[in-house]
């Protein structure tokens, strides 16, 4: 019976023994493998670009040199010998103005063309009683354009004669045309605060109107080669910019932060001028939900 009970005390301390030596290897097997990162992380390769900053603005386009047409008399227009959009001659008549009284003889004085262009408004009928400073008609040359913009207080110091500007037009959404600051007004509208600015479009190539909506972007500062980031990569702790950067890519790499000082920021991308280098790989997505040190699984932005 001693025999029996030593020989069952010998095979349990056996099979314990190896049983702790089987679970022994397996935690050192676990540990000498590497552990693949939980957090995933994009990141996208710093390199130098062109950045101009600029404003925006709304006007509406205009002929350069609109003049009106009056009537030599008053009384009440008999004929109307044009239409909006003809092109007429100085001198042109454009109309007639049944001058005549009861009891006078009849006459008719012609309403002239006081220069050569378009008509661009006709704001009488047949019938219309007009006086000598009524508006028969408005002629304009059309090839010659300008864009009235009002620029807000703050923006002023930023706008200065010369400048020129990208301008498009609904009509023609795949058309940028050019035009440069020709007129400042010397003080602000007190209303609204803004400053009237002209802008002479440098070519309206033949299909652009008077009356149109113009979209204004005037470019205030342009700078070249620098380093920038998506302004959604900066990380700010304690009131400081940081962005973090990867030492690779790939489930085994990790990630430090790193203080930055950065400029202008235009259309989501901030300039960074100091603390990065051309070919570092900056975090752009994930970067809230990592560590100065930490192991990620970073993979290129899409």
């Amino acid at each position: 019976m001693n025999k029996l009970m030593m020989t069952a005390f010998f095979c349990a301390m056996a099979f314990a023994l190896s049983t702790c030596s089987c679970s022994q290897k397996k935690e050192n097997a676990e540990s000498a493998s590497p552990q693949k990162a939980e957090t995933t992380v994009a990141v996208q390769t710093v390199s130098p670009i062109d950045l101009d900053d600029y404003i925006e603005f709304g006007g509406t386009v205009q002929a350069v040199d609109s003049v009106a047409v009056l009537p030599t008399v008053a009384g009440k227009i008999a004929k109307i010998l044009v239409q909006e959009g003809d092109r007429v001659t100085q001198n042109q008549i454009i109309a007639q103005v049944d001058a005549s009284k009861p009891g006078a003889d009849f006459t008719m004085s012609p309403v002239r063309a006081s220069r050569s262009g378009t008509v661009t408004t006709l704001p009488v009928s047949i019938g219309t009683y007009v006086t000598t400073s009524t508006t028969v008609a408005e002629i304009a040359s059309i090839d010659n354009l300008e864009i009235n913009v009002n620029v807000s207080e703050r923006f002023v110091p930023l706008v200065k004669e010369e400048q020129t500007c990208e301008v498009s037009f609904k009509a023609f959404p795949n058309e940028v045309f050019t035009a440069t600051v020709t007129r400042l007004s010397p003080i602000l509208d007190p209303a609204t605060r803004t400053m009237q600015t002209t802008l002479r479009l440098s070519e309206g190539r033949g299909i652009i109107k008077a009356g149109m909506f113009a979209h204004v972007k005037l470019v205030t500062k342009h700078k070249e080669q620098i380093l920038t980031v998506p302004a959604r990569a900066i990380v700010t702790n304690s009131g400081k910019p940081y962005v973090f950067i990867a030492d690779s890519t790939g489930e085994s790499a990790t990630v430090r932060r790193v203080l930055v000082e950065t400029g202008i920021s235009v259309d989501g991308v901030t300039e960074i001028t100091s603390g990065l280098r051309a070919g570092d790989a900056v975090v752009v997505k994930g970067q809230n939900m990592i560590s100065d040190g930490q192991r990620v699984n970073a993979v290129a932005a899409e």
